[in-house]
């Protein structure tokens, strides 16, 4: 276990079933848990580029073909938390993950969970996340870690600068947690507050991936109410 935040166990220190153990039981009394490379080097770089690709198709849809720009399904720049940056609700490539990786959230969480909806952001140089908990829609949350440009930041003054998430859990310890590119942590989003100070580097590409707790007492719709995945909210049944 690392700075009370992490569980590292090497390859051949446990069988997987302790090792998922721990991780339970962890989460468990923790409310949270940072998972090391949930996803390899390969896809959060494509995924970050991807992130970066349709910021881009946004703004120039928005800015030269506002006929053909729809804020549902391409994304736009701004909202409550985050007025400065890109964000995306339900994106497909985004939900179809989220749906792969059922199976391993129950896994880690010893939960029996749906699969409820994806949101993703490419925060902007002095973007500022407030201290909050999650809408009942976020129940069992996640951010996973894409990618960034911190080209810009002195090392000397802020070494191996990542941008933390902060948690406060029930004891009222608050504890950074440092997510590298494929990084993923899991937190009851409605539970414990969580935040992010301001922001110095250039983006930071992340997405929330949300999950219903089917034995919960918040018994929230499946997919955010949606009939499918990949599509707004706007779509609820």
């Amino acid at each position: 276990m690392s700075n009370g935040t992490t569980i590292i166990l090497e390859k051949g220190a446990s069988t997987e079933d302790e090792y998922l153990k721990t991780i339970q039981e962890y989460f468990k009394e923790n409310k949270y848990i940072v998972i090391r490379e949930f996803i390899d080097q390969n896809l959060s770089n494509l995924l970050y580029q991807y992130v970066i690709n349709k910021a881009v198709r946004a703004d120039f849809l928005e800015q030269n073909m506002p006929q053909h720009y729809t804020r549902e399904f391409d994304g736009g720049f701004g909202d409550p938390q985050a007025p400065i940056s890109y964000n995306c609700y339900g994106d497909s490539f985004m939900d179809t993950m989220m749906v792969s990786a059922l199976e391993t959230f129950q896994k880690y969480t010893g939960l029996t969970l749906t699969p409820n909806y994806t949101y993703f952001r490419l925060y902007q140089l002095g973007e500022e996340l407030k201290r909050h908990t999650d809408r009942e829609s976020c129940e069992i949350s996640s951010t996973l870690c894409l990618g960034y440009n911190v080209s810009n930041v002195d090392m000397e003054k802020n070494p191996d600068y990542d941008w933390p998430i902060w948690v406060r859990n029930d004891q009222g310890d608050e504890i950074p947690c440092h997510l590298k590119p494929g990084d993923l942590i899991i937190y009851r989003g409605c539970d414990i507050e969580h935040w992010r100070d301001r922001f110095i580097g250039l983006n930071h590409a992340q997405v929330f991936l949300h999950y219903n707790d089917v034995n919960g007492s918040l018994n929230n719709p499946p997919l955010d109410g949606r009939p499918i995945i990949g599509i707004p909210k706007k779509f609820q049944m």
